[in-house]
């Protein structure tokens, strides 16, 4: 590659070596082919196109452009925040993807913004994210391990269902080193998965999912099972104190009713308390946000669009949950709708 020859023995971990060599000055393919990638990821296509394809005979469409980023980011210590930021300041990249009539045409100019189907991992966790309880939502600033992005080529710790949907959304098997194995086209198959899949409705219906926490039967149940242990509770230290009475008088026959009573209650108030954890476990509970059914469209809105529902939406969304048998039943029509849409899996 142009490089001095590394012998790897000679050092206590190879990739020292190689890391080296990546970043030193006389390698003119690391940064560039990085700055590359980076742009390719935003823009749909390279500077240089495929991205793979970094030859004489496979020339950039913009050089400048090219020697500028390469030459930033290695000035700046390779540091990817300051590429991802020139990037994404950029006026090119802050343009519209409406096309007009003189670059509807164009694929390789980066005259305007492409619109594409999100990346396979991407896709899966902002499902997942979209449909889940509100307290499920505070793990996912706290690290990847619960997230499909955060996951390894194996795809391991993904619930059941996770691998055929991201095998159906393009994520590749990386059986080889090539970029082309992986596949961001939309087909049937996943209009399909988003539309009727089991997995898919599944995650609507999850126990510990939004839908679940808003809804007012899922509140009455976990009220009711409170409601249930303070009584319980109240009825043990009544019959603790009475425990303490009867040992006090010395009475054998009376002590043990009394202990068979308590030890009784004692029992339901064990199994009453699991039944609570397993109700608080599924999400129940009664949501943060302002539960009525204007604030649970805008929410549904923000959880699968990024955006409030414009006025229109709002007053459509509203008159169908007016018009549903129940409102649980309205919003999870709603929610399903909103995952079907374009705007909610594509990037643009």
């Amino acid at each position: 590659m142009g490089g001095e020859e590394v012998v790897a023995e000679q050092y206590p971990d190879p990739r020292a070596a190689l890391m080296e060599w990546m970043r030193s000055e006389d390698n003119p393919y690391f940064a560039r082919a990085w700055v590359n990638r980076v742009w390719a990821s935003y823009f749909n296509v390279g500077i240089i196109e495929p991205p793979d394809d970094m030859n004489l005979a496979n020339p950039p469409s913009n050089e400048p452009l090219l020697a500028y980023l390469t030459q930033g980011f290695v000035e700046h210590g390779y540091d990817m925040k300051w590429l991802h930021r020139e990037i994404l300041n950029s006026r090119t990249y802050q343009l519209t993807w409406r096309p007009n009539e003189s670059n509807r045409l164009d694929t390789r100019n980066f005259s305007h913004a492409v619109i594409r189907r999100l990346p396979a991992e991407v896709a899966y966790d902002a499902i997942v994210q979209a449909t889940a309880a509100t307290g499920k939502l505070e793990g996912v600033r706290d690290g990847l391990n619960d997230r499909a992005i955060g996951v390894s080529s194996c795809y391991t710790g993904l619930k059941k269902g996770g691998n055929y949907v991201l095998s159906l959304f393009g994520k590749p098997a990386r059986v080889t080193n090539c970029d082309c194995e992986r596949s961001n086209e939309p087909s049937l198959l996943q209009t399909i998965y988003l539309r009727n899949d089991q997995s898919m409705l599944g995650l609507l219906d999850r126990n510990d999912g939004w839908l679940k926490q808003i809804d007012p039967a899922t509140n009455r149940q976990r009220k009711s099972l409170e409601s249930q242990q303070a009584k319980l509770t109240e009825a043990i230290a009544e019959q603790e104190q009475r425990l303490k009475e009867v040992q006090a008088d010395g009475q054998p026959k009376q002590i043990k009713n009394v202990e068979r009573d308590l030890g009784r209650l004692r029992r339901q108030a064990e199994q009453l308390a699991r039944s609570l954890e397993k109700e608080k476990q599924r999400g129940a509970g009664i949501p943060d946000i302002d539960a009525t059914p204007e604030a649970l469209v805008r929410e549904a809105y923000l959880r699968t669009l990024s955006r409030l529902p414009k006025d229109g939406e709002q007053q459509v969304a509203m008159r169908y949950l007016n018009e549903s048998e129940t409102p649980a039943s309205g919003m999870k029509d709603l929610m399903w709708a909103l995952l079907n849409t374009k705007e909610f899996i594509v990037n643009r």
